[in-house]
């Protein structure tokens, strides 16, 4: 019997209405931060825990075009 593995991609990006950066998984909201730098802290531990539960886990970040996971 062959797993099924599931791909997740995170994406953080700047909501220009309110000064804040939002993490969305899909077309979700993931997380809701004053900082980038805290989206980015608990967007990475997410992608981690889901590598670890055997899933390919991506992070980008809007703001730069750039994978950071």
């Amino acid at each position: 019997m062959v797993a099924s593995m599931a791909f997740i991609k995170f994406w953080i990006c700047e909501q220009e209405r309110r000064p804040r950066w939002v993490v969305r998984l899909d077309n979700e909201v993931y997380g809701d931060y004053l900082d980038k730098e805290r989206a980015l802290l608990d967007v990475i531990d997410a992608a981690r825990d889901a590598s670890a539960a055997g899933h390919e886990a991506e992070v980008w970040d809007l703001s730069t075009n750039a994978r950071v996971f």
